[in-house]
């Protein structure tokens, strides 16, 4: 029997000391009631109430039992509540696995307006360098480089895979900004480090695409490396817009070639914030991206 429904029914009667009206209340007839409360003093081989004529109360047993359970089933009720209100209220602890890099520059500083509108959500976040990153158990939402294959992932796109070749001023006024790919053997390029592979820089000509071998003082698996090195005029670099697009405002680096696309041989990813596919996604999840994604595109690295 269904236990739960059945002491339901029990403290119901017990607080309005009619079987009737107390199953009325919970969509019973008063048979069926009458029949449920039987199912239950049977299983649980004690009386629970004193029935007459004209009304019903409890047996000393069933005192103790309603004493007992009255309470727990108001903590259950407002767990359950509780539990409603975060899948549709934006409440509780949301852990995020994010990049680094874009974690640093854009996640960070979009936490304190987030957490202005949504006080009651608390943010777990994970930083990582690792590339193939999901959700997994324990972790409700990734921000990582490129769309994922998995039907059961959902991705919100973040930011576009525009790359942009600069340098700082200092460096432009030792070396004149490139007029052309062929110009970059004359420049210090900081690339990407993919193993043991020359860097690569791949342009979309009006002729067709072309790919150019570059070198320099540096390489780095890191994109904030990179971009710190741009920033110290060690030399000129391709990197993501998302990454740099506050510092070309600021005037701290100078965009060149902007006219021909060009992106680093293998890193032509956009950035997405990816979680599972769930038809109740909860709404802290939801609530993060739109504002993520609203605060970017004021950014402007959408």
């Amino acid at each position: 029997m269904d236990r739960l429904s059945a002491l339901r029914l029990f403290i119901r009667v017990v607080d309005t000391g009619n079987i009737t009206s107390a199953g009325r209340s919970l969509g019973m007839s008063s048979t069926a009631a009458s029949k449920r409360l039987q199912d239950l003093e049977a299983d649980l081989r004690v009386r629970l109430l004193d029935r007459t004529t004209r009304s019903v109360s409890a047996t000393e047993a069933g005192r103790h039992l309603y004493e007992r359970v009255s309470v727990l089933l108001d903590d259950l009720d407002g767990a359950l509540r509780q539990a409603g209100d975060m899948q549709s209220r934006p409440a509780g602890v949301l852990r995020v696995t994010a990049r680094r890099s874009f974690g640093m520059l854009h996640v960070l500083p979009a936490l304190p307006s987030f957490r202005e509108t949504y006080p009651d959500v608390e943010i777990d976040l994970t930083l990582t360098e690792i590339v193939e990153i999901a959700p997994t158990r324990g972790v409700d939402l990734v921000i990582r480089l490129g769309e994922p294959v998995e039907k059961s992932l959902v991705a919100h796109r973040l930011a576009s895979a525009e790359r942009v070749m600069c340098a700082s001023p200092a460096y432009f006024a030792k070396f004149p900004p490139p007029v052309g790919p062929d110009d970059l053997d004359r420049h210090a390029c900081l690339g990407y480090r993919r193993d043991f592979e020359p860097s690569v820089w791949v342009f979309e000509t009006a002729s067709g695409r072309k790919e150019v071998t570059v070198a320099g003082p540096l390489r780095s698996n890191s994109g904030e490396a990179l971009r710190a090195a741009l920033l110290d005029g060690i030399g000129l670099a391709l990197l993501p817009r998302w990454m740099v697009a506050g510092d070309l405002r600021a005037g701290t680096l100078v965009r060149c070639l902007g006219d021909i696309p060009c992106y680093p041989e293998g890193y032509r990813e956009e950035i997405y914030a990816v979680h599972a596919r769930n038809p109740m996604v909860p709404a802290k999840t939801l609530a993060f991206v739109t504002h993520l994604q609203a605060f970017l595109a004021e950014s402007d690295v959408l």
